[in-house]
């Protein structure tokens, strides 16, 4: 068996495949990467005025000339475009003859892993993410949901707590929630940001018990169907250096192989960050990108953020490899 994972496909103009991007796939039973885009519908309209990515109208047979075989869309672009957007990319991908994973229609299609030639794909997005994107008894995608607390000393949360008195914002979230606009979860909160005790200021990340949960019995179920399973995490949720992937992400990972991933990938970063693998595992907290077609791209130069220089795992006989590989720019 041979499969290859590379990272996001950011697609905008058409894409002349390197003879080295097409030496790695060559032979490949499959070829998986993260579709970072929409296919809206002609009726569909932004949900945001910034960043927003409809995939060229070709962007699915470029992905499939250089043998691309599953796609994970779960990810930040799939809503750009609404629920609409959402269920018209999940429709044009699976038409176009991927198997595809990390959205639909309900909670149920969007959780369900991407299966062909014994891989199997599941996709989540680590956000963060708005509620109405992510997948109920609506259209959405695949959620790993992860919240960030301040942890700070006593005495700084004592401060904090005093300030949200004397400026109003204690009284009118106990009103939110006499209400019933707003939970009562027993959060300490500063203007929305919860709080908790630390020995030094720092953020605490918290991955929700339950979406790991789901994530951890779709490995189980994919395992009996599949002979490799490969999991990729789309995430916004960067350390402030973007040198590496955050704590969290790492736990996870960890977790993740433990209960049976043979790999666990992640995007989101538009840097690549060293990928590790042991024989038959493999973790690429950082895979950057395949396709970046951005319009920051001076501004990235100008900074020095090798956003054009992304990371493909290859899996061959039962082990696993890392490769560098130049991302397109355009053609």
């Amino acid at each position: 068996m041979k499969v290859v994972v590379f990272g996001q496909a950011l697609i905008h103009e058409p894409v002349i495949w390197s003879d080295d991007l097409r030496a790695l796939t060559q032979g490949a039973d499959a070829v998986i990467c993260n579709f970072e885009g929409c296919l809206p519908p002609p009726e569909a309209w932004p949900m945001k005025s910034k960043t927003v990515h409809a995939a060229h109208p070709a962007s699915l047979d470029m992905l499939r000339d250089l043998g691309v075989t599953h796609l994970s869309v779960a990810n930040n672009h799939i809503w750009d475009f609404g629920h609409a957007g959402i269920v018209s990319t999940v429709e044009a991908t699976t038409a176009a003859g991927f198997v595809v994973a990390g959205a639909g229609r309900t909670r149920a299609d969007a959780a369900t892993p991407a299966i062909r030639n014994g891989v199997a794909l599941l996709a989540v997005d680590a956000g963060p993410t708005p509620d109405w994107a992510i997948a109920g008894q609506h259209p959405g995608v695949n959620a790993l949901r992860v919240q960030m607390s301040l942890g700070l000393p006593v005495n700084d949360i004592t401060r904090l707590q005093e300030i949200s008195r004397l400026s109003g914002d204690a009284e009118r979230r106990s009103r939110r929630r006499d209400i019933g606009y707003d939970a009562d979860d027993g959060l300490e909160t500063f203007y929305g940001v919860p709080l908790s005790e630390g020995n030094t200021p720092r953020e605490v990340w918290t991955v929700s018990s339950n979406d790991l949960s789901t994530l951890l019995d779709a490995i189980q179920n994919a395992r009996a169907n599949a002979d490799l399973v490969v999991v990729s995490i789309h995430y916004h949720h960067w350390r402030p250096d973007w040198q590496g992937p955050p704590n969290w992400l790492t736990d996870v990972a960890e977790t993740l192989l433990r209960e049976g991933a043979d790999c666990a990938c992640a995007t989101g970063p538009p840097v690549a960050f060293p990928a590790h693998t042991l024989g038959a595992k493999a973790v690429a907290l950082g895979l950057g990108n395949l396709v970046f077609h951005t319009a920051r791209g001076a501004r990235y130069d100008q900074l020095g953020l090798p956003v054009w220089l992304g990371n493909a795992l290859t899996f061959t006989d039962g082990v696993w490899a890392t490769h560098k590989v130049d991302c397109s720019r355009s053609a």
